[in-house]
């Protein structure tokens, strides 16, 4: 490794368990997020303006480029702005560096879209359904196109849905876990959607070793599913909840909610996971709801 390891996006959600994981080897690590972050040496940075993003680049000269940034935004505009220019600006200036970096960029599960019920591959079609899927999908695709002209080595990571005890309340697993701990009593009443989806849920802390075994043996060329190939239904992730609190549930499930389209099953092939980083998972409810609750 020819220069410090550069994290973006640093403070989210991956980012604030991948960061402790890789400053723990012995590499360099240099972060970097719009706001500030507990850890030295940290750049505060927008990397949607193009200034910014270069004199970061050009300061840190990263030998390896974990690209975490990104996100939901208020719209579309902003969703866009989040996760393609700020990867187009970022790969652009690493372009420009006399030894090119290694390049890690997160992409999503939601770059498929709804899938066929079966278990995704690598080389599925891409379909996204959502705002945020087509902006991933646009940042991966152009992630590619800059890498391929500029002879950039390019891995594309694509976890699957999150698990965290730090979900934000906009996601239904951490919609459910707040309104779990913030209810009273014997019984708890959550308001939801659907719960009979089925989707193929990844700790966290799976990606951020994804992401170290990346660094310590590169695989570029790829793009690698983070996934455990089992889909588990949304609603015995929170009955397991439930269970694990001793309370019993009132569900109460919200028109508006139930309205928002949702594919039946998704689940990822971890097959290339396993053969690309050696990692497997074995995923149960009771296990989900553990990582959420502690």
């Amino acid at each position: 490794m020819s220069g410090p390891i550069l994290v973006t996006g640093a403070g989210g959600l991956i980012g604030s368990e991948a960061v402790p994981l890789l400053a723990a080897a012995p590499w360099p690590v240099v972060t970097t997020a719009r706001s500030g972050l507990d850890h030295h040496p940290h750049h505060r940075c927008d990397l949607a303006v193009a200034e910014e993003a270069a004199s970061l680049v050009a300061a840190v000269r990263p030998g390896t480029i974990v690209h975490l940034a990104g996100g939901t935004g208020a719209g579309r505009h902003e969703t866009y702005r989040k996760n393609v220019l700020s990867t187009v600006h970022l790969l652009d200036a690493a372009a420009r560096l006399a030894a090119p970096p290694y390049c890690i960029v997160m992409g999503s599960a939601a770059e498929y879209g709804e899938g066929n019920g079966g278990l995704l591959t690598e080389t599925s079609p891409l379909h996204p359904v959502s705002e945020y899927g087509r902006a991933k999908l646009a940042q991966t695709t152009l992630a590619e196109s800059i890498c391929e002209f500029a002879g950039l080595p390019l891995t594309v990571v694509r976890p699957f849905n999150l698990v965290s005890p730090r979900l934000p309340a906009s996601a239904a697993l951490g919609s459910m876990r707040r309104q779990l701990l913030e209810g009273e009593g014997p019984e708890r009443t959550v308001e939801c959607g659907r719960l009979d989806v089925v989707r193929d849920y990844v700790p966290v802390a799976l990606v951020a070793e994804t992401l170290r075994r990346l660094i310590a043996k590169p695989a570029p060329g790829e793009t690698i599913n983070v996934c455990s190939g089992t889909g588990i239904e949304l609603g015995a992730i929170l009955a397991a909840m439930a269970a694990r609190l001793g309370v019993s549930l009132r569900i109460v499930q919200r028109p508006e909610l139930l309205a928002i389209p949702a594919a039946p099953r998704v689940a990822g092939d971890p097959a290339r996971l396993a053969q690309v980083t050696g990692l497997r998972m074995a995923a149960t409810a009771e296990g989900m709801a553990e990582i959420l609750l502690g």
